[in-house]
């Protein structure tokens, strides 16, 4: 799999606008986490996979409708999976692009049946300056906190993956904002204590990495609070 820099992520962003206009669709509201997040921030010069999460599945059949149907000279991408369910919370599919060999993972809500896009990340999402005037795939950067919250719950141990958390980290981030946001989580769904295991290890690994962080201290008494 190919990696995708910012510039072509800029790119190929501005032709999916231009390919959701012609299509007429209605506006997709797409928010973005993981590596692409980053890239599109500076943090990284360049990722595997774009990761984009949806609010409901009328957005997903319309993200499927504008990455498949073929238009000329425009970009259509391959389906390589999709869940085979039909409620909402957490249908995914994965895409490669054809060319540059890419992959694009679509979420609804719920990203790997972990953590969910809540109804607080969303007002904490921002439009980059390079999608402003974007009328039919609207871009939202989920929050660098948020970011490190999907990162530390979500990824598989890989070092880019750890890599990603300290460059997070590097730029200064509210970690008050990062454990209201899991114990509001934890209140909605219990089950999601079964990550706590797996984020306090990611935590400790950057303790290791990058030594005495007081906001990782913090991080890290609380998670053990609620790992009791």
């Amino acid at each position: 799999m190919s990696a995708v820099t910012r510039g072509k992520i800029i790119s190929e962003f501005h032709l999916l606008e231009k390919k959701a206009k012609l299509l007429n669709i209605e506006p997709l509201e797409v928010y973005l986490i993981g590596g692409g997040n980053l890239a599109l921030r500076g943090l990284k010069s360049a990722t595997k996979d774009i990761d984009v999460v949806l609010l409901s599945r009328k957005q997903f059949s319309l993200m499927q409708n504008l990455l498949e149907t073929p238009l000329s000279k425009l970009p259509i991408y391959v389906r390589q999976y999709r869940s085979q369910w039909d409620y909402d919370l957490g249908m995914s599919a994965k895409y490669l692009h054809p060319l540059y060999g890419f992959g694009f993972d679509v979420f609804v809500k719920r990203v790997l049946n972990k953590l969910y896009l809540s109804d607080s990340m969303i007002p904490r999402a921002k439009v980059p300056r390079d999608f402003e005037y974007h009328e039919f795939f609207k871009i939202h950067l989920v929050s660098k906190e948020d970011i490190f919250l999907f990162k530390s719950a979500t990824s598989m141990e890989r070092m880019r993956d750890i890599e990603d958390l300290i460059a997070l980290v590097e730029t200064g981030l509210d970690y008050e904002v990062i454990i209201r946001e899991l114990g509001n989580q934890l209140s909605k769904d219990e089950s999601l204590r079964s990550l706590v295991p797996r984020i306090i290890n990611r935590v400790d690994i950057l303790m290791q990495q990058i030594g005495t962080v007081r906001g990782l201290i913090r991080l890290m008494q609380y998670l053990k609070e609620i790992s009791r």
